[in-house]
């Protein structure tokens, strides 16, 4: 049996590089249940925010952790928000593109 790995996308912001994996079927239903009614309106849960991205993100080669989150984004929320919102798109995309086509 072949082993499968999930996808991974590398995304610029600001100059930086980070690398996103996908995130699996499974966590991607739980995140969507979880936060449905923010994603429909727009807002952030915060705390859902840095989850993803120490989940879901590396840079230099090293994933993301509560530690060097605090460090690489100290001062830098709307770089964070952006790498964030690149993270919802990549896992996402098919989601935002039925909705957008429902208006």
């Amino acid at each position: 049996m072949a082993i499968m790995a999930l996808e991974q996308l590398s995304v610029e912001v600001d100059g930086v590089d980070y690398l996103v994996t996908a995130m699996s079927a499974t966590d991607a239903l739980m995140f969507m249940e979880k936060n449905i009614d923010n994603i429909n309106s727009g807002k952030v849960d915060l705390s859902a925010m840095k989850h993803v991205i120490t989940k879901y993100v590396s840079k230099d080669n090293k994933q993301i952790t509560d530690k060097s989150f605090d460090i690489i984004f100290s001062r830098k929320i709307g770089h964070l928000r952006s790498l964030f919102d690149k993270v919802m798109e990549y896992n996402f995309n098919d989601v935002f593109q039925e909705a957008a086509g429902e208006e």
